[in-house]
């Protein structure tokens, strides 16, 4: 039978917040050391399931796992969101406490609501030893979580160069895409520039031109945020550098948009061509706005287009341009509503706008979701000069005249890079 202590020291620890738990420093241990020693059962757990072997092993408590594993605590018990007390160390870098529990045989690919493991959530956060160790007793390497992320996209999304240098000696498949985007580790890597972990895939055989699920590669993700040394190691590695996704826009054309001018000037100089494309119509959205206003478009978006509310009738993002030349969402409504209570003299257009400035391409690109369609006929057709020259970007304007972009191209509307640019020294550089 528990004693009234015993009930409230377990109380205490595992119906607060862990926040607090972890507040409580040396007096923590010293209570979870008692428990450990005299509790009735071992494997209690709180609402959450959280069991005092779980709370040990997300502190770091080694004598207190090796004291509730010796008194036959469960390894492989799962709280409500499917952790394990191998994966709460995993996750924290508690090596000792790792070991201990392999001795005890816990289950290596059990997962978690999300599918993720303990191999995935150590790879995620770096520790490089207990990737180590996972896989010498038989981790699954190249498991995909439910989403189709693998430890070696994990790993490389957050930059552990040691860890993928691990996992691609250990036989990690370098182009494994995960199930929705279809993105790979080297697009993961290239979101914020990770040119260490590239080399490591690239050297390992990972294809350059490997194309997500919207038709964007390593290259273009890594123009798009500005990263000119791991663009260069994607050139270097025959990188296709006039491949076009999906919606037409290519490695060019999305650094022409942010005014990355030393990545344009980069293409330039390796064969990109300006104006080889138009946009010919996209399954996604890229918008001029803050991430708060990013956000709120794709809540609307993705409530627009539950079933049971929107009754297969085509969705269509209004854009507007405002008075100083950056293009705004303003409106998303259904197709019905589109274009009311709108200034005439504004400049509008459905479905395609590349004019993003945040850089993080998962805020501003906003996928549809199966079935729904934009009004493509309405669809703005821009050039890398259009984009450069909507944006303010001098000297990404110049770079492209200089290289041979044609100034006179019309969009849809008949407008050319002159019509959308406000910069008064870039009107000038359109019309010499």
């Amino acid at each position: 039978m528990k004693t009234v202590f015993q009930i409230a020291l377990i109380a205490y620890l595992l119906l607060i917040c862990p926040g607090e738990i972890q507040a409580q420093g040396e007096n923590d241990l010293f209570i979870i050391l008692e428990l450990a020693r005299s509790i009735d059962n071992v494997d209690y757990t709180d609402t959450y399931d959280r069991t005092l072997l779980m709370h040990s092993a997300t502190s770091g408590y080694t004598s207190a796992c090796r004291i509730l594993l010796r008194r036959g605590a469960d390894p492989n018990l799962q709280s409500l969101d499917g952790a394990t007390a191998a994966m709460y160390a995993a996750y924290n870098g508690h090596t000792r406490i790792v070991k201990l529990l392999l001795e005890k045989g816990f289950v290596l690919d059990m997962q978690e609501i999300d599918g993720l493991t303990a191999l995935m959530m150590a790879a995620q956060n770096g520790h490089t030893e207990i990737v180590e160790i996972l896989l010498d007793n038989g981790s699954n390497i190249n498991l995909q979580s439910f989403d189709g992320y693998t430890s070696l996209m994990l790993a490389a999304q957050n930059g552990y160069t040691e860890v993928v240098r691990l996992l691609l000696e250990r036989g990690a498949q370098t182009d494994m895409q995960d199930l929705s985007s279809r993105t790979t580790a080297l697009i993961q890597a290239s979101l914020s520039g990770y040119t260490d972990a590239a080399r490591l895939l690239l050297d390992k055989g990972a294809d350059p031109d490997l194309q997500d699920k919207g038709g964007l590669t390593a290259l273009m993700t890594a123009s798009l945020n500005g990263h000119a040394e791991y663009i260069k190691l994607l050139l270097d590695h025959g990188a296709d550098i006039n491949l076009k996704c999906t919606d037409g826009s290519n490695a060019l054309f999305l650094a022409s948009l942010n005014g990355h001018t030393d990545v344009v000037k980069m293409l330039l100089e390796n064969g990109a061509k300006p104006d080889l494309h138009e946009s010919d119509g996209t399954s996604a959205l890229l918008i001029n706005a803050s991430e708060e206003l990013a956000g709120t478009l794709k809540t609307l978006l993705d409530n627009a287009l539950k079933p049971d509310s929107f009754d297969n009738e085509q969705v269509t993002a209004t854009i507007t341009s405002s008075q100083n030349g950056n293009l705004e969402a303003v409106k998303l409504n259904r197709r019905r509503e589109a274009n009311s209570n709108l200034n005439e003299n504004y400049n509008k257009a459905t479905a395609f706008i590349r004019a993003s400035r945040s850089g993080h391409i998962e805020i501003v690109k906003v996928m549809l979701k199966k079935g729904a369609k934009f009004n493509l006929e309405k669809t703005a057709r821009f050039t890398d000069l259009m984009a450069a020259s909507v944006n303010g970007h001098t000297e990404v304007v110049k770079l492209l005249l200089e290289k041979g972009a044609n100034p006179d191209l019309k969009d849809n509307e008949s407008k050319t890079a002159f019509d959308y640019a406000g910069n008064p020294d870039i009107k000038l550089l359109l019309t010499k």
